[in-house]
């Protein structure tokens, strides 16, 4: 019986000191989607990662972390019936991925300057096209320095690898379908363009979270707690996990972050709107200026 008493006590012991920890890490349903710079340090040289810079070539070799290889996301995007930042052909994006050695079991871990805007739509390309195994680091390239921690300017040798694109149709939507969707009530369309672009004018129907929503700080921005996101997209917004949601914005770029933090609040069923707006425009279809509600 003592046993039994002690053994109940550690275990509650361990669980009061654990508590604390899950609620400061956030405590989101795919945490592993979310790259800490703490981690990152701590296994930056495993020979399974590859870790992606997205800023500008100037910017990289002034310094970037260690074993970064350079890229952008103007690499696997194309112009397309007009319309620019229109996901290129699978053959262009598997090109661009060999290249930078990233093979089928690669770690995949995308940082940028810019509140995260490409390393999630990197994130978007990288799912669309098969590979799982990829995350964003939380707070980007500023985290990072603002911490301190250390960059290089050595550029590292990639040996390309073989990579095998299988795309799942199921994470893109194209003009026609967001038409014949538009009165689903089980579909929610998101326009993350910024509250003043959206009043000028956006697809009916679509509901303005503008992705900055979904960030905090001030020179280093991070995703905003599990509990603070669900509130806005859930109780404020109406949008269920079990919503089909479309994220959308000028030309489809943007609507990558508001796709990567529905997939770490774990939503099941997230598509981007490859060319968004300017597709919808021009392709002759109306748009809605004003506020809907």
């Amino acid at each position: 019986m003592n046993i039994k008493r002690h053994s109940l006590a550690f275990f509650l012991l361990l669980t009061l000191l654990f508590l604390p920890f899950t609620a400061i890490a956030g405590d989101y349903p795919n945490a592993s989607l979310l790259i800490e710079t703490e981690w990152l340090a701590k296994n930056i040289d495993s020979p399974n990662i590859r870790v992606v810079d997205l800023r500008s070539s100037a910017n990289y070799m002034k310094g970037h972390i260690k074993n970064a290889v350079p890229s952008s996301h103007e690499l696997v995007t194309t112009t397309r019936g007009g319309v620019k930042g229109m996901i290129a052909d699978k053959e262009v994006v598997e090109q661009n991925l060999e290249r930078l050695g990233i093979g089928p079991n690669t770690k995949v871990i995308f940082y940028d300057d810019a509140d995260h805007k490409w390393a999630a739509y990197m994130f978007w390309v990288m799912e669309y096209h098969g590979h799982k195994n990829v995350g964003v680091l939380n707070g980007g390239f500023q985290k990072w320095e603002a911490e301190k921690r250390p960059l290089s300017t050595d550029i590292p040798k990639v040996k390309p690898v073989s990579f095998k694109a299988n795309i799942d149709k199921n994470r893109i939507v194209d003009t026609e379908w967001v038409k014949n969707n538009l009165k689903n009530p089980k579909v929610k369309v998101i326009n993350v363009q910024p509250a003043k672009d959206w009043v000028e004018g956006h697809v009916p129907g679509t509901i303005n979270i503008p992705w900055m929503e979904n960030l905090q700080g001030a020179s280093v921005k991070v995703l905003k707690t599990k509990d603070e996101l669900m509130q806005m997209y859930e109780k404020e917004e109406g949008i269920k996990r079990d919503n089909t949601v479309i994220s959308s914005c000028m030309f489809g770029i943007l609507a990558g972050g508001t796709y990567f933090t529905l997939r770490l609040l774990d939503y099941k069923d997230v598509r981007l709107y490859d060319g968004s707006k300017a597709d919808w425009v021009a392709k002759e279809n109306p748009v809605k200026s004003g506020k809907e509600r």
